[in-house]
C-alpha cells in the first residue's frame, strides 16, 4: 500500500456502480489492499470526467482514495486493464458478471484476502484470453463451493478410499467404486470423473489444460451443491443459464 497525504492508493476492480445524486456514482470495488470497499466517485456521470473510463464494470484499476468513516471519497482513477475481449464476447462477460456478482453480494465489507484478489484477477485474465466460458464458469462454481465449506471427495471413492472410481455420489459427496455405487448415483464417463477432481483441485494458471466437450453433467452437480448448501442465489445465474 502506497501512501499519500490524506489519502491511499489501491488496486481494484470493479464489482458495481449505481448512480448517486445528480452527477455523482457509488462504485463497489474489491481492492488488493482492503477487500471490498464502496467509495463515492463524485463527477463521475460527467461527460467530461476523467476519473469515468476506470469506473466501468469489469475494469481493474488504480484508484486514490480519501478514507474515512462512513462513505469514503473517490480523488483519482486510472484504469489498468479494460478486459476489451470480455466485453466483446457476450458468452465471456455474463460469466464475468456472475462472478462479480458473488463478490458483491457475498464478500464481506472490508476484509481483504490476497488469494481472493488474485482469484478474481485470475478468472478475468482467463476469460480475457479466451479460455472455456463453461469451464470457467465450472471452476468458480468450485470456488463459491469450497468457500462456503462443501468438500468434495475427488481422491477415491467416498466410502471405501479406492481409486478405481465408477461415478459420482450426490447423497455423499464424492467419487464412488462399482462396489458401492448405487442406482441414484451418477454413472459418469472417464474424462468427466477425471474432469471434476481437476476443476476441484488444479490452480488457476493451469485451467487451460482442461479440454471437455460435454461439461453439462458436470455443471448441474456444481449448480446444485451452490444451490443447497451454499445459501447463494446469484441473479445473473438465468443470463449464464441462456449461455450453456
Amino acid at each position: 500500500m502506497r501512501t499519500t497525504t490524506n489519502s491511499e492508493i489501491t488496486k481494484g476492480i470493479v464489482l458495481k456502480t449505481m448512480p448517486y445524486k445528480e452527477n455523482d456514482q457509488l462504485v463497489t470495488l474489491y481492492t488488493y489492499e482492503f477487500g471490498k470497499l464502496t467509495i463515492r466517485a463524485r463527477g463521475s456521470r460527467k461527460l467530461t470526467s476523467k476519473n469515468a473510463p476506470a469506473l466501468m464494470s469489469i475494469t481493474e484499476g488504480e484508484y486514490e482514495i480519501a478514507l474515512k468513516s462512513g462513505l469514503s471519497n473517490l480523488i483519482r482513477a486510472t484504469a489498468i486493464q479494460y478486459y476489451q475481449n470480455i466485453k466483446k464476447t457476450i458468452e465471456a462477460e455474463i460469466v464475468a458478471d456472475y462472478l462479480l456478482e458473488y463478490f458483491y453480494r457475498y464478500e464481506s465489507e472490508n476484509s481483504p484476502s490476497l488469494e481472493h484478489y488474485q482469484f478474481l484477477e485470475g478468472i478475468l485474465e482467463a476469460l480475457e484470453i479466451g479460455y472455456d466460458y463453461r469451464i470457467i464458469y465450472a471452476y468458480i462454481n468450485c470456488f463459491i463451493m469450497k468457500e462456503n465449506g462443501v468438500e468434495l471427495m475427488t481422491d477415491g471413492c467416498v466410502v471405501c478410499g479406492n481409486h478405481h472410481v465408477d461415478g459420482f455420489s450426490i447423497e455423499n459427496g464424492g467419487f464412488v467404486c462399482h462396489e458401492h455405487y448405487h442406482l441414484h448415483d451418477l454413472r459418469l464417463p472417464k474424462d468427466q470423473l477425471q474432469a471434476i477432481r481437476y476443476l476441484y483441485k488444479c490452480p488457476i494458471s493451469r485451467l487451460h489444460e482442461l479440454h471437455l466437450e460435454d461439461i453439462k453433467p458436470i455443471q448441474k452437480i456444481f449448480e446444485y451443491y451452490v444451490d443447497e448448501f451454499c445459501g447463494v442465489n446469484l441473479r445473473s445465474r438465468k443470463f449464464v443459464k441462456s449461455i450453456l
